[in-house]
């Protein structure tokens, strides 16, 4: 009997495993380029940006330049958190099964993950560095400026890629709130920025304050310039902690890679850790599976051991809608099976046992739990909260505080609207009320139930804290549209969601890229609390001051009216045409988009207009909106070009609004246009 030895593959070699993940990040950026206009537009805005910081550079405050370029390192290493970063990038996980060692494939992800837009356009941005140098001080301060400038870029690089592999595998709670607090910052600062813009302009001419000076100087971004503007030894000082600095974050990705070459997975399945440990300390001994094989939750899978572990697994068989029956393994989605009240291990808390004894109590758990574990929802929680908070509160800094005590409206308002594609996000999960009796009423009941104890809250801590930090505004209004909004918010967005559903690519894992709600769907769900607040505000704001108390009364009647009105109309959905909602939301055939030509091709753009104009609206519709507009209220920019900067008074001010609105429209038109283009 002759033994087989089966010999592992030999190693790829260093060089042709770098130059071999470059030419794959390269085919993967050439393929998003031809099928998706996002990151044309991305480096369209990117460029744009980084004209303005290298403009700025050449006369503007060191000091503020070194926080301009640290905020850009800053948001390079955090916004592929932020968009679904896993994305479009090559990570070790893809290749642990690849014959190639840890610091080759390290240095070839690294490599690869230059390739890009991202990369490119922060270092047009850093090389604002050099130039300030270069005018302010000469050839050779540019000369080291440039280097610490390399050196930063390589920090931002590095530092993206660290950051993905640490919390990107496991963003569930962490990257759905930073996706949230970042996205509601930037729409918050962007919607108040009258309120910010006398900030950021003494900041970019004054420069930072006295106070925070000594605090750049530890800020690595501050270190290029001054290292270009000191003597030999601190340049060589600073410049040496720069590449320590590189150097630190490349170590620290070489040991993620090599963890994850070692272990064949990046993380332990929680269940298999719970069963060892819980063997461990009862003492007691785990008894494996018959089958030999677990799921990835470390569950006994397959054959007799299957059937003898359900019951053990606490899989429950009752039929309220959302609970999870043992045969419910063709359902798709990642929010509502398997994490659910119906699909919990172990013994229920005593809260879920309380409330989920019902059909509808069943639903109203399932909601909640998906809603504090599905990425998206958390996303878009946190969203609603950080952007009503701050349209509210920001306008303190210009001393106006009419609008604090209405951060809880526009919070539960803002809710309401990014609620408008949930069933989308469920996958094929739908059939479970579908085949229930009386399951679609349940559903949607318990939809805005759940809804509704999550937005309450908020609502009311946010719209009390308001009145606490300007006790001068009158809270009447605010308080009057509250319980309009919550009422009917609770139930405009499950119809909504029904009508118009967006089903995501990958429904047990979703990241912030498969954001599937559009502007037509968030207008549809502001629409019924925008009316249901209407009534209280008109009593409020029109109304005889005697009855004026009446007006949060009136709120909670419009309320309640409008939501049930939705609420009809989601049963009806749901009732009627279920079907046809669930095969949307488990939609997956659609054929793929016409790839767009990187090379001027007359014949298909004459063959794809639709295709065409939005392209074109997408990309032009940035220049009246940023250059035209924006840089001309809040910086007060200046050029031959800006249309507004040869006027001034009201007519500056009318002509900047009107350019932004002209550059709104036409990305809103090519976002429309692109939407309804053929696909063959």
């Amino acid at each position: 009997m002759t033994a087989t030895v089966v010999r592992s593959p030999a190693s790829t070699p260093p060089p042709a495993a770098v130059t071999t993940l470059v030419r794959m990040r390269t085919t993967m950026l050439r393929r998003a380029l031809r099928e998706n206009p996002a990151p044309m537009v991305a480096a369209i805005a990117g460029l744009l940006a980084a004209a303005w910081l290298i403009r700025y550079a050449v006369r503007g405050n060191p000091h503020t330049l070194a926080v301009l370029t640290g905020a850009w390192v800053l948001g390079w290493i955090v916004l592929p958190l932020l968009l679904g970063g896993t994305r479009g990038r090559l990570r070790p996980t893809q290749l642990r099964l690849e014959p190639i060692t840890a610091g080759p494939m390290t240095a070839g992800l690294l490599a690869a993950s230059a390739v890009g837009i991202g990369p490119a356009v922060s270092l047009a941005a850093l090389s604002s560095l050099p130039v300030h140098a270069a005018v302010q001080h000469g050839p050779g301060p540019a000369a080291v400026a440039a280097g610490g400038a390399v050196l930063l870029w390589l920090i931002g690089l590095t530092g993206s890629a660290v950051a993905v592999e640490a919390v990107g595998r496991s963003t569930g709670a962490v990257g759905a709130v930073l996706t949230g607090t970042f996205t509601g910052a930037v729409m918050g600062v962007t919607g108040s920025v009258w309120a910010v813009a006398p900030w950021i302009g003494s900041l970019l001419v004054t420069g930072p304050p006295v106070a925070v000076l000594g605090m750049l100087e530890r800020v690595p971004s501050d270190w290029p310039l001054a290292a270009a503007t000191g003597g030999p030894g601190k340049a060589a000082g600073l410049l040496l902690g720069l590449a320590a600095l590189a150097g630190l974050l490349i170590g620290g990705y070489a040991a993620q890679v090599r963890r994850v070459l070692a272990a064949g997975a990046p993380f332990r399945p929680r269940g298999a850790r719970a069963v060892h440990s819980g063997g461990l300390s009862t003492g007691g001994s785990v008894k494996p599976a018959l089958s030999g094989h677990t799921d990835r939750r470390g569950r006994p899978q397959g054959g007799r051991a299957g059937s003898a572990a359900g019951p053990a697994a606490g899989s429950t068989t009752g039929s309220a809608p959302g609970s999870t029956t043992g045969s419910a393994s063709g359902s798709d989605s990642g929010s509502t099976t398997g994490k659910t009240a119906g699909s919990t291990t172990g013994t229920p808390t005593a809260a879920r046992t309380a409330i989920g004894t019902t059909p509808l109590g069943a639903v109203t758990v399932r909601e909640l739990l998906s809603w504090v574990r599905h990425p998206l929802r958390l996303q878009y929680l946190t969203f609603a909260v950080v952007y009503g908070l701050l349209l509210a509160t920001l306008p303190l800094l210009a001393h106006v505080d009419l609008l604090a005590p209405w951060a809880g409206p526009l919070a539960v308002l803002w809710a309401a609207a990014m609620s408008a594609s949930l069933v989308g996000l469920d996958g094929t999960a739908l059939w479970i009320p579908l085949l229930t009796p009386g399951g679609p009423a349940v559903e949607t009941r318990g939809r805005a139930l759940a809804w509704l104890l999550l937005a309450v809250p908020i609502g009311l801590v946010l719209t009390v804290a308001g009145i606490l930090i300007a006790p001068g505004a009158d809270p009447l209004p605010a308080l009057a549209v509250l319980p309009a909004l919550l009422g009917a918010g609770a139930t405009t967005p499950v119809w909504v969601a029904l009508l118009r559903v967006k089903p995501v690519l990958d429904a047990r894992h979703p990241t912030a890229a498969d954001n599937p709600t559009d502007i037509v769907s968030v207008l549809l769900a502001m629409a019924g609390p925008l009316v249901a607040a209407v009534p209280a505000f008109a009593l409020v704001a029109w109304g005889p001051h005697g009855l004026r108390w009446l007006a949060p009364v009136a709120g909670l009647v419009a309320g309640i009216a409008v939501g049930r009105g939705a609420l009809w109309l989601a049963d009806d959905r749901l009732a009627r045409r279920g079907t046809e909602v669930l095969a949307a939301a488990g939609d997956r055939s659609a054929p793929p988009p016409p790839a767009v030509p990187l090379t001027w091709d007359p014949q298909w753009y004459r063959d794809n207009r639709a295709t065409a104009w939005a392209l074109i609206l997408l990309t032009a519709g940035w220049v009246p909106v940023l250059p035209q507009g924006l840089l001309v209220l809040v910086l007060d920019v200046h050029g031959g070009w800006i249309v507004a900067s040869h006027l001034s008074g009201g007519a500056r001010t009318a002509v900047a609004l009107g350019m932004v609105t002209l550059g709104a429209a036409m990305l809103l038109t090519g976002l429309v246009l692109w939407g309804r283009r053929p696909l063959k």
